[in-house]
């Protein structure tokens, strides 16, 4: 059966105290969409939007399975990235092609308006050791408002995704069933999954430094985890700028790469790369 997913739609940031986050996320120079509620999930979010993918700082504000499951993510490995969502052109016809239930329908308050998708979680087995979810977006349009995808840090969109795995080249036909054929190739040890928009790196522990050097000193939870962001920027140097006036500490490489660290991003490991 033929695969419909189009590939990374956002990433999930689970965090504690969602106000607190979102000033955390405005003080590293990311646009906010207005706060958003899951009423089915008991969940709630602020949303870093651009033109093709975005972020999506999430907490939990009530009851739920989705909301416990946020409480249980930061309970045993704190705030960071929790998960990917894969976008799809036809989530009932991904689902059926996986072997799932049929997705269910999810709506986020905008504005005043009803943003609706058809959305569903994936078992452990679909990406083994990250936790994935499907998104079939009913009403697009909504998403985006003027200004939302402009931000002073200049980024533009999702790059990639770094997940550490005890042993990736075990994991690649499970990759290849969710995106397509081939969709996962291997270096050495390193597994790179081509999603159709934006990559995913499933690395070890021990190979991190060669693919995040400035990441060789900090301790992120035991496999499996996702460790690291990738964003694209416009302009590396005045990425570098507005995140110093705001008094947060980064670091350029050789290359120019910005690096935020996790303890000034709600646990998350972001590169800012031109």
């Amino acid at each position: 059966m033929t695969s419909h997913i189009t590939g990374l739609d956002h990433v999930i940031i689970a965090v504690r105290d969602l106000e607190r986050a979102a000033g955390v996320f405005r003080a590293l120079g990311f646009t906010l969409a207005t706060r958003g509620e899951h009423a089915e999930w008991g969940t709630a979010n602020y949303c870093v939007m651009f033109e093709g993918d975005y972020l999506e700082i999430l907490a939990a504000v009530g009851d739920g399975g989705p909301a416990d499951r946020v409480r249980a993510f930061i309970r045993d490995k704190g705030e960071g990235l929790m998960g990917l969502v894969w976008g799809t052109g036809d989530a009932e016809a991904d689902s059926a092609r996986l072997g799932l239930e049929p997705p269910g329908d999810l709506s986020r308050s905008i504005e005043g308006e009803m943003a609706r998708f058809k959305a569903g979680i994936l078992p452990p087995e679909t990406t083994p050791g990250v936790a994935s979810f499907l998104c079939q977006h009913l009403t697009p349009e909504k998403l985006r408002r003027p200004g939302w995808t402009e931000h002073a840090n200049g980024a533009t969109g999702i790059l990639s995704v770094t997940a550490l795995m005890a042993e990736p080249l075990e994991l690649m036909p499970a990759w290849d069933r969710l995106i397509g054929p081939a969709a996962a190739t291997a270096t050495d040890e390193t597994v790179t999954v081509h999603t159709r928009h934006g990559m995913v790196f499933l690395c070890r522990p021990d190979n991190l430094g060669q693919m995040h050097p400035e990441a060789e000193d900090e301790a992120f939870p035991s496999p499996p985890t996702l460790a690291a962001l990738t964003l694209r920027i416009k302009d590396a140097e005045a990425a570098a700028r507005t995140l110093k006036a705001a008094g947060i500490p980064c670091e350029r490489d050789r290359l120019g790469k910005v690096v935020v660290y996790p303890e000034d991003a709600c646990g998350v490991l972001i590169e800012l790369l031109e």
